[in-house]
């Protein structure tokens, strides 16, 4: 029962932080049209013409300015997760979240694509914060034993909302009524942010920054259940603090700026930095195929009733693949399946720009371009889950720092961690923000190449400086992988 219920405050954690953020990136790809006719809507009630350039051009806007959003957001989690605390930085994030929601429903009722845009910004500028406020929750509070079965709940919920969304999208589900597919997110933003008042802080930030025992007793208890060794987890986070005070330089300061400074001049800071932005490198793809599939599809004469499903498969591949990693991660080494999985990814790539060329001989092979994104939604589950349990195991006996993706977050102490996690995912958003505001219009002039140019290229690299300094990470502990990084 203690099991259970904690399962059941991981999801909660997990969905609070991932039902917007994956519905939010996945529902515009099948609703197209319906979007062009309000906007169309829009504009002639002002008596403004809609020609397709200037619709393009509004189009991209609204689709992009997610990334610019989310790179914004990502600043600010150190300032609320790092200084406020994780909590005060999920309720903000999810509280303001809630609100832009329902400027986009009034945005649809009001004919304003104006609002419609800042929403979805500010909506973008949230997820940055509480994704991350989420990583830090289930790395900080689940127990040990479980850290790795409850951390992956967060690329679960994740991947199924994308699926979510493009389902939902769709002409015959609410992709026809588009208040009603915005209203969706609505009701389940205003119970998270309800439910999120009930849960305690993480024990480890009531230690470690506001070193009060009393409260971090009681979220241990919270967390683990009543019958748990709270004395013994206290421990436990205080030798890691211990660890990290020995590994830091006594002339280290705490404002952000020198911070970010020690990042990039310390040696092994700054090979977290590396590692952490190539494994990224190899999620850039995602965002394109999410967004786009339908387009990339009917380009490769693909019939639209089909092509319109592809994100739905392949989101339903990505949830696969998530599922599959929490059968399969506990067998393998840590190092071998991130390398591999990556591998077989970018392989899928290379799969679909040579369906998209050999069609051009053969029709029926257009059918392996749809083929190959669906493997390519798997792999990328694995990939992400590989990631994801990369660094769960960093830090598996030590309860050290977040989850996913950011590698820099469980290589580096937690002095640096917020700074090297937002540094990581900024730089990343830079590259999905330039490749997806490039990948149309190189698609449309050298068709599928563009991926070879824009994913494969860089993946291919950043395998490289993977296979060689990645360190392996299971049963290890922190310490021991930093030393590593400084040995090399």
């Amino acid at each position: 029962m203690t099991t259970l219920r904690q399962l059941g405050i991981f999801v909660l954690i997990s969905l609070a932080a991932n039902f917007n953020y994956g519905f939010s990136t996945t529902y515009v790809n099948t609703s197209v049209d319906e979007f062009k006719t309000f906007l169309n809507t829009s504009l002639s009630r002002r008596h403004v013409f809609m020609s397709e350039h200037k619709y393009d051009f509004i189009w991209n806007i609204f689709l992009n300015c997610w990334f610019v959003g989310y790179f914004i957001g990502v600043w600010f989690s150190p300032i609320f997760n790092d200084r406020f605390g994780r909590k005060v930085g999920f309720l903000i994030g999810n509280s303001t979240a809630f609100i832009a929601s329902i400027l986009q429903c009034l945005s649809i009722i009001w004919y304003c694509p104006e609002l419609l845009i800042a929403s979805r910004f500010i909506t973008s500028i949230c997820m940055a914060v509480t994704y991350q406020s989420c990583i830090l929750f289930l790395q900080e509070c689940s127990p040990t034993h479980l850290r790795g079965s409850f951390s992956f709940l967060s690329e679960v919920s994740y991947s199924l909302m994308t699926m979510v969304g493009s389902f939902l999208g769709q002409d015959y589900i609410l992709g026809s009524h588009i208040f009603w597919l915005c209203f969706f997110v609505v009701p389940f933003c205003f119970l998270f942010t309800l439910a999120l008042f009930i849960l305690p802080e993480t024990p480890k930030f009531l230690l470690i920054s506001k070193e009060n025992e009393v409260k971090a007793i009681e979220s241990v208890k919270y967390y683990h259940g009543m019958d748990s060794d709270a004395k013994q987890v206290l421990e436990d986070i205080r030798k890691e603090a211990e660890c990290e005070m020995d590994s830091e330089s006594e002339n280290s300061t705490t404002t952000g700026l020198q911070k970010m400074k020690e990042l990039f001049t310390e040696p092994h800071l700054r090979m977290a930095l590396i590692l952490s932005v190539s494994a990224l490198t190899n999620t850039v793809g995602l965002w394109a195929l999410l967004l786009s599939s339908t387009f990339f599809l009917e380009n490769a004469n693909v019939e639209s009733e089909i092509a319109e499903w592809s994100t739905t498969a392949m989101s339903l591949a990505y949830v696969s693949g998530t599922i599959t990693g929490g059968v399969i991660i506990e067998r393998v080494g840590r190092r071998k399946l991130l390398l591999l999985f990556t591998f077989l990814n970018n392989l899928a790539l290379l799969a679909f720009v040579f369906f998209a060329k050999i069609r051009i001989l053969i029709d029926p092979m257009k059918y392996g371009c749809l083929g190959a994104l669906i493997v390519y939604g798997y792999t990328y589950g694995l990939v992400d889950f590989s990631y994801l349990d990369f660094f769960i195991n960093a830090s598996s006996r030590t309860g050290v720092g977040p989850i996913s993706w950011f590698i820099s977050s469980e290589l580096v102490p937690q002095k640096h961690r917020s700074v090297a996690q937002s540094v990581a995912y900024a730089i990343n958003t830079i590259m999905v923000v330039i490749t997806t505001f490039t990948v149309l219009p190189l698609y449309s002039l050298i068709g599928s190449y563009a991926f070879l140019i824009l994913y494969s290229i860089p993946s291919f690299i950043s395998m490289l400086i993977l296979f060689r300094y990645l360190p392996e990470t299971k049963g290890r502990e922190i310490h021991e992988i930093v030393n590593e990084l400084k040995r090399k």
